[in-house]
């Protein structure tokens, strides 16, 4: 895996002003091609007309957003397509992959060590995450009215006497969709329906959690969820493939899987917990990217050891790789065992650190879980009247 040489700058010209962020492999030329990138950026801002600069796009709910301009290494420009329309399958980029386990390790120590933000800031955070999150329920009780609480509280993910207090009542905070069995996809459709709302459903399929049902039977479900309104498609890979390197096959699956999701966003569960190594991770990630995953997830969240920050620096480390060589943006979503205000924090400052502000959206980060929104909207109910509420006084997801 590389590592990447950051750095900041302030480009200003002709009294214009734009924030350049460079992140590219460290080598022996990186002083001249950084000189030659500022070089390329200054003519450009110069050449602009007034009011012409890359617009800052503001993240929201408290998170500031600066304009991002791109070095030429990444043949990129500004707007992207919103899905990862995949590549053909690189075995030689895969084979000569090795992940620096202690390096990863340090770095993940770093990120938990950062100063995390404090008061209103922290506030503004945790409704950033609640914006994040994708709300859900995948147990053996699952009925209609389990769905349609969870629907509930996802378009009102915190009291609306709060946000009040905060004037983010009319913002449209939501969480970012819900996620369910494809047998309970049509359930939230029809809630959703109900509410007037336009809120994704997100249903796991292919085997859910194992993976190991036949080919067809997991296509079918895909097909299944997306016929009775999922938009977005949670699979999870055979992890025998993975373990015993069958690369190919994988990515076929994969390709088949994305094309049953039609327009459904596919999301794609690596079940990190199960690969074993950390250089098997980064492989995956790069295969499920390469095979058109609009994102990559960690864990089912039944597995024995789910979402980790060594882990989630490994994936989005592939993410950041997969971007600089293709340029198409892959979201990354952290799932299991996330239960606190706390851990949201820590995976929102992870995701800033080393992906930057643009991943900082719903459309690029999620975070799946079912018990963290209720720690979140405590959080929020503390600051706005100094005291923690008990758990019935908030409304259940």
């Amino acid at each position: 895996m590389c590592r990447y040489f950051n750095k900041d700058f302030f480009l200003k010209t002709n009294e214009k002003v734009a924030y350049c962020h460079l992140a590219l492999p460290r080598g022996d030329n990186s002083s001249h091609v950084i000189g030659h990138v500022l070089l390329q950026k200054k003519e450009q801002l110069s050449c602009q007309q007034p009011g012409g600069s890359v617009p800052a796009e503001q993240v929201g709910l408290g998170l500031e957003e600066r304009p991002l301009l791109l070095g030429p290494l990444t043949h990129l420009s500004v707007k992207m397509s919103a899905r990862n329309p995949g590549t053909d399958l690189d075995l030689e980029w895969l084979s000569k992959v090795r992940v620096n386990t202690q390096a990863v390790l340090n770095r993940a120590l770093h990120i938990q060590g950062l100063k995390l933000p404090k008061k209103q800031w922290q506030t503004a955070w945790l409704l950033k995450a609640a914006s994040c999150i994708d709300l859900t329920t995948l147990a053996g009780d699952d009925t209609p009215s389990n769905v349609h609480r969870l629907c509930v509280k996802a378009i009102q993910p915190i009291r609306y006497d709060l946000l009040r207090r905060m004037d983010m009542h009319d913002k449209g905070l939501t969480t970012a969709a819900v996620c369910v069995y494809p047998s309970r996809v049509a359930d939230a459709v029809r809630s959703l329906k109900a509410s007037n709302s336009s809120l994704p459903v997100a249903s796991v399929a292919t085997g859910f959690p194992a993976g190991q049902t036949p080919l067809e039977t997991r296509l079918q479900e895909v097909r299944m969820a997306v016929r009775d309104g999922a938009t977005e498609i949670d699979i999870v890979i055979n992890r025998t493939l993975a373990l015993t390197g069958q690369w190919e096959v994988m990515y076929r699956e994969i390709v088949q899987f994305r094309e049953a999701c039609g327009d459904a966003h596919m999301k794609t569960i690596l079940a990190t917990g199960d690969l074993g190594t950390l250089t098997n991770i980064y492989k995956a990630s790069m295969v499920a990217m390469m095979a058109g995953s609009d994102f990559i997830k960690t864990s089912t969240g039944k597995e024995a050891v789910n979402a980790t920050y060594p882990v989630a620096i490994v994936m989005v480390r592939a993410i950041r790789d997969y971007f600089l060589r293709t340029g198409h943006k892959v979201g990354f979503k952290p799932a299991g065992g996330i239960r606190t205000a706390q851990e949201a924090l820590v995976w929102l400052t992870l995701i800033k650190e080393e992906l930057g502000n643009d991943w900082l959206r719903p459309h690029l980060f999620r975070l799946g879980a079912s018990s963290l929104l209720a720690d979140i909207e405590r959080q929020v109910y503390h600051h706005v009247t100094g005291q923690y509420a008990a758990y019935h006084e908030l409304p259940m997801a």
